[in-house]
């Protein structure tokens, strides 16, 4: 106790470098353990959410970083929404090499599970493990000859079975589609059927809304991904038409089809995963749903 009877403190104060100390190693103890469990406050992240919850942690700012590494704030930030189509072929990868090298984060760890995610694997060079030097001997297929004979067989077989379908043919050939069906969780069979998406209105304003927040992943025919982040409620996205886009999303139910003010109708079932949904799929239901509204708006342009 002190001259006034007051109960003096155990606790000795730390320098403010030490506190400066203490707060950095508690930044990285709580950016690694985001970084390891690839979750925050319990909600799994992709890996450009990963980079952004670790950025946050540490305290660091895109501004710096870019600063520092000499990359384009915007495409730090195009990287951690995983929204590449601003970022040339061939500059993801030293980008995020880069950007791993910032966070203090195993780089080649983070290149695979990013372009793993992001749809982007060619961007990465891989080489097949280099056989180990000793008694290599170039082994003799025994089997070869059997291959053979049963490849000729095969051969003679199926141009017997075509000259036998010429012959016998009595009717138009059966024309089979090579078009490849998208698996979804929205289709309620895959079989439905569904009025052809080329008679209908391409010129529709036709948009994906965020009724709550949740992810969404948009691609081009070529595997382009234009969009794939958690929106949030009330956000929106314009998906180009007639150009062969898909669409998924971890929840059908928390995203809807409109057109203006005319809700078309929920991206899939409640709860329910959707994965590459195509968007011209929904263009003939769009119309169909928009249609009193179109025919009421002057000009035949859709109120909003």
């Amino acid at each position: 106790m002190d001259d006034n009877g007051t109960p003096r403190s155990n606790v000795t104060p730390i320098s403010q470098q030490a506190a400066a100390q203490l707060d950095a190693y508690e930044r990285r103890q709580r950016a690694d353990e985001i970084f390891v469990s690839g979750k925050f406050d319990g909600e799994e992240l992709r890996m450009g959410q990963v980079l952004r919850r670790v950025r946050e942690a540490l305290g660091l700012e895109l501004a710096a970083i870019a600063r520092e590494s000499r990359i384009k704030d915007n495409f730090l930030m195009a990287i951690e929404r995983m929204e590449l189509q601003t970022i040339a072929k061939g500059y993801l990868v030293p980008y995020l090499i880069a950007y791993s090298k910032h966070l203090g984060l195993p780089e080649k760890q983070v290149v695979e599970r990013y372009t793993r995610e992001c749809g982007a694997v060619e961007e990465v060079k891989t080489s097949a493990p280099v056989q180990k030097i000793g008694d290599i001997r170039k082994k003799t297929d025994t089997r070869l000859p059997l291959i053979l004979a049963g490849v000729g067989a095969l051969v003679v077989f199926v141009a017997g079975g075509v000259t036998a379908a010429l012959l016998m043919n009595r009717g138009p050939e059966e024309i089979v589609s090579p078009t490849v069906v998208a698996v979804s969780g929205a289709r309620d069979s895959l079989f439905a059927e569904t009025a052809p998406a080329a008679a209908a209105n391409t010129d529709l304003p036709l948009e994906i809304v965020a009724v709550r927040q949740a992810w969404l992943e948009i691609r081009a025919s070529d595997g382009t991904i234009f969009l794939s982040r958690t929106m949030a409620a009330g956000e929106s996205y314009f998906p180009r038409l007639k150009a062969g886009w898909t669409v998924s999303a971890r929840n059908g139910g928390a995203f809807e089809w409109r057109v203006g003010d005319v809700v078309v109708g929920p991206l899939g079932p409640e709860g329910a995963q959707v994965f590459s949904l195509s968007v011209d799929d929904q263009l003939a239901r769009a119309a169909e749903m928009a249609a009193p509204t179109v025919a009421a708006a002057p000009n035949g342009n859709t109120t909003r």
